[in-house]
């Protein structure tokens, strides 16, 4: 029998939790967005599974990739390489401003990554089984989106501005449906997708009113759009709407150096196209949200997602798209009252770039903020305060992580930098040293901080929570549940990032053929070829039915392959995973490789192996876990945790700030930038002022 009472804060707990989320986070920049983060999102929530010694978790270890995973993909949204730039610019209000902002993103992508991590932990089996009814949804209407986002671009394009051609990468801003370079059309989607849901559940269960949920359906958007209409009407005639569109609409950029005509603003372009109906538009939209006020019931864990997309579009609206209108109007109403002593122009927010973090680049950052709030508010309401909480610690140990090894990255670079010492720019080693891969350094260092942090919340998490019951209220799992989220570790997350190595062997790097044959009767036809992409998701569709089989065929007589042990599957699935990721990232690079990427990829399967020894020899089947028998986080807790979350990371942050000035001064320390030059969130040479996104230019 183990003598350890607290697997889950041993050392080597720790240090695979760490190393999974380094090697995640390493390969996540590969990937890239929200996708890559999924991967160090999944190993890391299944390492700390495993590790936690406790066997109510690793029973339920495939819900915890898959939740953990999906909390980590948020933040992926996140542009922040202009903000690490701030830091190395040597432009002292620039440099704070960043590290405060990398400590905010860091906060937002691992509170949401810790949040997903614990929910399996504290969430009861049926409320899980629960949780993925809508959530299927939400993936259905996102799979829609996913291929239907450009064919409807382009459609528009021809109909309304006479232009079909659209490039979604270098030109996306003049996707007329671009705001602020963020998802809020994925959001939009999810909010659609738990609506049908509910009205769906509704339907299916018997309406509670049916002679008034039915009518009201119906009725409520009408009169809704018709009273919109009306008061759009009523404005034109008053000539109202040209004000009132002086008012809320901001040019993105310095109008005293751009034309504003050239200039994005803050709301999306087809809106200008759609003035005439946009009381209508509106007044509709209000009518659906009043019919579910009303009546939407959001059962089967439905409510969560309505906070978080709720969240998600409250902050944006009120933070970027109307921070600086709602400013403006307080600070004219004040100015009026002094009697001009106060100009509303030293206060106006557009010129400072508006409430952005990092202006021009995307706005994800206060969707994601209201995601987490949402999140946040939900699992106070519901009973899942310890959620809440190990989000919470995370976060804040996520934050000081961003800034932390942004900070790291600029004291080992401050060593023969050239920018410091020119004699060093002759020095073969100094040159070697600062053309290392740098921000591979970085982004690993984040990692491993990233899962220190996790490990530190679920091992606190697994000492305090009560145990399962395996027979959970005498309820019976769903099996196809299940199912689900074992195929959406084992296939969905390698597929949307391996999927994207053939465009680097066929568009980029040109080692695999853009279109090939079918084998022998190829030479019948020209149709009897596909793209390589086509040929990868064609072996990848027959890959994932094998899987699918197998998987669904566990569930009705265990396969001898799959051990019977809750440990053993859950190393099984850990190491599936992470070699899998691993493989696939070397391939991936294999065709472009030099010694920079040595940083990367070696360091990243050392590491893997590291990894390997410490997943299959820590954990064991006796390890024993003395819990408090705490189930909820009491207030006193948040507090002190806040309190001291607060104080210690505002002296951290601030001392990596003075500590860069007392290094560097006023000297751009280089490895970020634009082309070699500073960028600045402040002053005459801001980015946002410099290099605004200009409709007829590429998007930066």
């Amino acid at each position: 029998m183990s003598s350890i009472h607290a697997p889950g804060m041993r050392w080597r707990t720790f240090l695979l939790a760490a190393l999974s989320l380094s090697i995640g986070w390493g390969i996540r920049g590969n990937f890239g967005h929200e996708y890559g983060a999924m991967i160090p999102g999944a190993l890391t929530a299944i390492a700390v599974c495993i590790l936690s010694g406790r066997e109510d978790w690793r029973r339920r270890v495939v819900f915890f990739g898959m939740f953990g995973a999906l909390g980590w993909g948020f933040g992926g949204s996140i542009s922040y390489m202009q903000v690490i730039s701030y830091t190395h610019s040597g432009h002292a209000p620039s440099q704070l401003y960043g590290f405060i902002a990398l400590f905010w993103i860091g906060f937002l992508w691992a509170g949401l990554g810790g949040s997903g991590t614990a929910l399996p932990a504290v969430a009861d089996r049926k409320r899980l089984d629960e949780l993925l009814k809508p959530l299927l949804w939400i993936f259905a209407i996102w799979t829609i989106l996913k291929f239907g986002e450009e064919p409807l671009a382009k459609f528009y394009k021809a109909a309304v501005w006479g232009d079909g051609e659209f490039d979604k990468s270098a030109l996306r801003h003049q996707n007329p449906f671009y705001w602020f370079d963020s998802d809020w059309l994925q959001a939009l989607c999810a909010l659609a997708a738990i609506c049908l849901y509910d009205l769906w559940d509704r339907l299916r269960r018997g309406f509670s009113k049916p002679l008034l949920e039915i009518p009201c359906l119906i009725l409520l958007p009408v009169l809704g759009g018709g009273l919109g209409w009306l008061a759009d009407g009523q404005l034109q005639q008053l000539h109202v709407t040209p004000q009132l569109a002086r008012y809320l609409v901001v040019y993105q950029g310095d109008t005293s150096r751009f034309e504003p005509a050239a200039l994005m603003t803050n709301w999306p372009q087809f809106f200008s196209d759609i003035h005439a109906h946009l009381g209508l538009a509106v007044g509709g939209l209000i009518g659906v949200a009043l019919y579910f006020a009303l009546f939407g019931q959001w059962r089967s864990g439905a409510s969560l997602y309505l906070h978080m997309a709720l969240g998600w579009f409250a902050v944006f609206l009120l933070v970027p798209v109307l921070g600086p209108v709602i400013v403006r109007i307080a600070v004219t109403g004040v100015a009026s009252l002094s009697g001009g002593a106060i100009s509303p122009d030293a206060f106006a927010l557009e010129n400072w770039g508006g409430l952005r973090l990092t202006p021009p680049r995307g706005d994800d950052w206060a969707g994601i903020t209201g995601v987490f709030l949402g999140a946040v508010i939900y699992c106070f309401r519901k009973g899942l305060r310890p959620v809440a909480y190990t989000g919470i610690l995370s976060g804040i140990v996520g934050g000081l992580g961003f800034s932390g090894a942004a900070w790291l990255k600029l004291m080992m670079v401050s060593l023969g930098n050239p920018n410091l010492a020119p004699d060093a720019a002759s020095d073969p080693f100094w040159v070697f040293w600062q053309g290392a891969n740098w921000h591979s350094f970085l982004e690993q260092s984040y990692g491993f901080i990233n899962g220190l942090g996790i490990a530190l919340a679920m091992g606190l998490l697994s000492t305090r929570l009560s145990f399962f019951d395996p027979d959970e209220d005498h309820y019976v799992p769903r099996r196809w549940t299940s199912v689900v989220a074992a195929a959406f570790v084992i296939l969905l997350i390698p597929y949307v990032n391996v999927f994207k190595n053939v465009t680097v062997w066929a568009n980029e790097a040109k080692v695999v053929p853009e279109q090939m044959r079918v084998p022998l009767i190829g030479g019948l036809g020209e149709n009897l070829q596909f793209s390589s992409s086509a040929w990868f998701n064609i072996t990848y569709l027959l890959f994932a039915v094998v899987i699918l089989v197998l998987l669904i065929g566990h569930t009705r007589r265990p396969l001898a392959l799959i051990p019977n042990s809750s440990l053993g599957r859950g190393q099984l699935l850990y190491l599936g995973l992470l070699w899998t990721i691993i493989i696939a990232n070397f391939e991936r690079a294999l065709v472009g490789f030099t010694e920079q990427r040595i940083l990367t990829e070696w360091v990243i399967v050392i590491n893997a192996l590291l990894a390997t020894l410490l997943v299959l020899l820590t954990p064991k089947d006796e390890d024993m876990v003395v819990v408090s028998g705490e189930d909820i986080y009491s207030a006193s807790d948040f507090l002190r945790m806040l309190t001291l979350g607060v104080a210690a990371s505002l002296c951290i942050v601030l001392a990596q700030f003075y500590a860069v000035r007392a290094v560097y001064g006023g000297t751009f320390a280089g490895h970020a930038g634009y082309r070699g030059q500073a960028q600045m969130r402040f002053g005459e040479n801001a980015e946002w002022r410099i290099r605004p996104i200009l409709k007829t230019q590429e998007h930066r």
